[in-house]
């Protein structure tokens, strides 16, 4: 029987904020897809499996639930609560397609592929993302694939997931750090910290603490072998400074979708830019 996988983190446009978040971590769900079978998420913990932070008036007590049913699999409902205008937006992304959620909607999951559900303020300044991913049981006989020799055990590998740990702040850095691969420029580097505080109007310090945030995350999400190992299977447990690997990160960010899609902050047009 397929197995539903809820994953849910929150997310803020203040690093400070998101730092201090009861929820830094992402926290996960799984649930047996039989009839009738629910799982909410919403602020209130005796009724939601998921739990936002309590102080996020913007997520109602229960805010979605997804739901099984032999007719429609697993579906999504944003539950109308008692204002008749909510206070917050919900996107759902479902097959590649991204698409608004309506006030009270009930909308199927679709295939087996991985997609989630966005549910910002009106500011779009706080997010909750719930991604889910639907996986079957092993057949007879199939043997477990064995792990990569020297490669440490990941928080994930899902490159939604990765996006979604990152600040705007942290995108912008890794756009303009992959710039030559989202324009597709027959010679391709990762620019240089003097090149990036240039373009983006941050201090040398500002630069290399978000560089470092975004290695320990590429390096955790297993989405690029070859840099976890360049930097060594014990990468995440010193506190050194090593160089190297941006190229292998700018790449795996454009290819993955992870960055590329939004305006770049060179000013020219992205080639995938307004294609969701």
């Amino acid at each position: 029987m397929a197995m539903l996988e809820l994953i849910l983190t929150v997310a803020t446009s203040d690093d400070a904020d998101q730092q201090e978040s009861d929820l830094a971590r992402p926290r996960t769900v799984k649930v047996q897809s039989e009839p009738g079978k629910k799982i909410a998420i919403g602020r209130d913990p005796s009724r939601c499996g998921l739990v936002t932070p309590k102080d996020w008036r913007f997520v109602s007590r229960v805010h979605l639930e997804f739901v099984y049913s032999l007719e429609r699999g697993w579906s999504v409902e944003w539950l109308q609560g008692s204002h008749p205008r909510p206070v917050a937006l919900v996107q759902i992304d479902r097959e590649g397609v991204s698409e608004p959620v309506p006030y009270g909607a009930t909308l199927p999951l679709g295939s087996l592929r991985p997609g989630r559900v966005v549910v910002t303020d009106l500011a779009r300044r706080r997010r909750v993302l719930v991604e889910w991913r639907v996986s079957l049981p092993q057949r007879p006989g199939e043997e477990p694939t064995e792990p990569d020799v020297g490669v440490p055990e990941t928080q994930d590998v899902a490159p939604f997931v990765l996006q979604n740990r990152l600040s705007e702040t942290e995108m912008e850095v890794l756009a303009a750090l992959s710039c030559d691969w989202v324009h597709g420029r027959p010679v391709k580097r990762a620019k240089s910290t003097k090149e990036l505080c240039d373009l983006l109007h941050l201090s040398a310090a500002t630069v290399e603490r978000y560089k470092t945030k975004l290695r320990r995350e590429f390096y955790s999400s297993g989405l690029c072998p070859e840099l976890n190992s360049l930097l060594g299977p014990n990468y995440l447990d010193t506190v050194r400074h090593v160089h190297g690997g941006w190229d292998l990160i700018a790449q795996t960010a454009v290819t993955h979708g992870i960055t590329g899609r939004g305006p770049c902050p060179c000013g020219a047009d992205a080639p995938h830019a307004g294609t969701r």
